[in-house]
This record gives structure tokens, C-alpha cells and sequence, in this order.
């Protein structure tokens, strides 16, 4: 558990980079910042490390207050990726991935068996490349071997400042996906700095927007965000297509379906797997120009989507979030 008490970072002109703000991120949660440029994230996500120091306010770990605990003994504790990497160019992939684990003074026979599982968990074949050196490797690999030097001595926490920031737009999405994946398997306390909200929205549990100054203007998880934005602000973020956007954060859910047609010889050609999105119900529809989508297990036909039943789940999601806010849309900010 990460909590923001009060946090404040005022420049030496004067000038707030982040005012009072007060967030928790949850043991095991991906929560995303995401904002204007000059909203304070990277400063937030540099103070919980303590490469920046705090103006006033309290960052706690676990409820020991950082600027308690010696810094090098906090960023071992940490793992930290950066939108270029940062990877040493003069040690191979192996050393690379091995620099905290070497640290930590671990045995060679430890150190090795780390690198050969990082590697495998973010997708690089360590027989092909443990030895490489980092301008032998794409930009997409050097990213993942990023990852896996972050995770190197398995910390409790990831700090990610644009991580995927740099790399093309098919790459990017294989990454965020192979991310996921990695979170899925490991389930670590992760801040996430971005200024793409799409990216928010995919990868995170919890989404907090700040704007100028390093101030919250909203907290949330995405679908709630989606349904209820806070501010003019929050609405520019997610955009004109805000409807969409909440398609592919929301499950299938059955109870939405109709029952299979009785003595069909063949299910419609538009078909998506049960773990599917709405979202990706629409596409097929609209890529299959048919009128509704089969729905799939590992049984076969589960049931029939139909664009009535997509909008219905909105109003649904409407409903539910009307009922978690007040009348003038305020919720809890404070808890991440």
C-alpha cells in the first residue's frame, strides 16, 4: 500500500508541481496517472521514490513514511521503468536484467535462474537473448528487457513513467498487452504515469486525472470515469468518443443474451468469445454487417447479442453510477 498524504512539491521560484494531494494505491492494483502536460505526474511518481523531495505532506509505504528510510534501500524496494529505457549499453542483456539482484549481493547461481525467468515471462527466448547487447534489439525488446530489469529482485512496488511512450502504435498495443499478461502473473503495486487516457483506460485498475499544479480532479475506476466524468476537463481527456470507450471496458454479461435459435444449422457468422468486450461485440457486428453476434465458450453458442441489448447494458451502467455519486456527481476522491 502506497498513501499520498497531503502531498505537495513547490519549485524553488514558487511554483506548485503538485498541490495537497491525497491518494492511496492499493497493494496489488495498476493505478494509472494520467493529465495534461505540467499536471505533476512524473513529479508525484519521482517523489514516492525520493528522487525528488517533498515540498510538505507524507508519502507512505506500507505505513512507514519514505523520507524515513534511506533512499537506496527504498529504490531496491521499487522497481522503475522510463520511457527510453535507460538500459546500460555496455552490458549485455543478462547483466542488464541482473543489476539489482547483483546489488543485493545475491549468489551467481540465483542471479542466473532470475534472469532466465524474466526473460521468459516477458516474452525474449533467453538462449537467444541473455548475450545480446541492447542496440542488437528492437525497440520493443529493449522495452520488455526494461520490464524484466524492473522486476529483477521481484519489489513489491513498479513505478512506470511512460513506458511505452516511445514505440510505434502496433508494438505499443502488443506491449500493453504482454503487460497485462505480466500482471496477471505477478500482481504488483504499480503506478503508471501516461498522458494517453486510451492507455489509462486499457491498462488500469484505477485511473486518477490531475490537472495544472499537480491538483486530483478525478479518481475512479475507468468505467465509472467513462460513465460519470467529473469536469470539462475529464470530458476533454476521454474524448468525443466517450460512448465507445466504455464498450471496451465493459464484459459480456449473460444475462444480456437471448437464447441460441432453436434449430439453426449454423450460428450467425459474427461470433466473440464469452471473455469478450462490448466493444469488441460492436466490431464484429459492424466488420460482419450482421444484425447480431454469437457469444462462445468452450461449449459452443452461449447466446445471441443483439445492439438493443448493448444499449441497454449502457443504461444500465448509467443507472449504477448515478447511484454511486451524489446529486452534484461528487464521489470520494481521496482512495485510489
Amino acid at each position: 500500500m502506497i498513501r499520498l498524504e497531503r502531498l505537495t512539491k513547490r519549485w524553488a521560484g514558487g511554483q506548485l508541481a503538485v498541490d495537497d494531494l491525497t491518494l492511496e494505491f492499493p497493494t496489488g492494483e495498476l493505478c494509472v496517472l494520467v493529465g495534461p502536460s505540467g499536471s505533476g505526474k512524473t513529479t508525484t511518481l519521482k517523489m514516492i521514490n525520493r528522487l525528488i523531495e517533498p515540498s510538505g505532506g507524507r508519502i507512505l509505504l506500507d505505513d512507514r513514511d519514505v523520507t524515513h528510510i534511506d533512499p537506496v534501500e527504498l529504490r531496491l524496494k521499487m522497481g522503475y521503468v522510463i520511457q527510453n529505457v535507460g538500459l546500460f549499453p555496455h552490458l549485455t542483456i543478462a547483466d542488464n536484467v541482473a543489476t539489482v539482484p547483483r546489488l543485493l549481493e545475491w549468489d551467481r547461481r540465483r542471479i542466473g535462474a532470475r534472469v532466465d525467468e524474466l526473460l521468459e515471462l516477458v516474452g525474449l527466448d533467453p538462449r537467444r537473448y541473455r548475450g545480446r547487447y541492447p542496440n542488437q534489439l528492437s525497440g520493443g525488446q529493449r522495452q520488455r528487457v526494461g520490464v524484466a530489469r524492473a522486476l529483477g529482485a521481484d519489489p513489491p512496488v513498479l513505478l512506470m513513467d511512460e513506458p511505452f511512450g516511445a514505440i510505434d502504435r502496433i508494438t505499443r498495443e502488443r506491449l500493453q498487452n504482454e503487460f497485462l499478461r505480466i500482471q496477471r502473473t505477478v500482481r504488483k503495486t504499480i503506478v503508471f504515469v501516461t498522458h494517453d487516457i486510451d492507455e489509462a483506460i486499457k491498462l488500469g485498475d484505477r485511473i486518477a486525472i490531475l490537472r495544472d499544479g499537480g491538483v486530483l480532479e478525478q479518481v475512479d475506476t475507468p468505467a465509472k470515469i467513462l460513465a460519470r466524468p467529473r469536469s470539462g476537463l475529464v470530458q476533454d481527456l476521454l474524448g468525443p468518443d466517450r460512448g465507445l470507450k466504455r464498450l471496451s471496458v465493459s464484459p459480456i454479461d449473460r444475462a444480456l443474451l437471448q437464447p441460441p435459435r432453436a434449430g439453426a444449422a449454423e450460428p450467425p457468422t459474427a461470433q466473440v468469445s464469452a471473455q469478450a468486450t462490448l466493444h469488441d461485440a460492436l466490431a464484429e457486428m459492424l466488420l460482419r454487417d450482421a444484425e447480431s453476434v454469437a457469444v462462445r465458450d468452450g461449449q459452443g453458442v452461449i447466446g445471441i447479442l443483439t445492439p438493443a441489448a448493448i444499449v441497454s447494458a449502457l443504461k444500465r451502467m448509467d443507472q449504477e453510477a448515478s447511484a454511486s455519486t451524489g446529486p452534484d456527481g461528487a464521489r470520494d476522491v481521496n482512495r485510489l
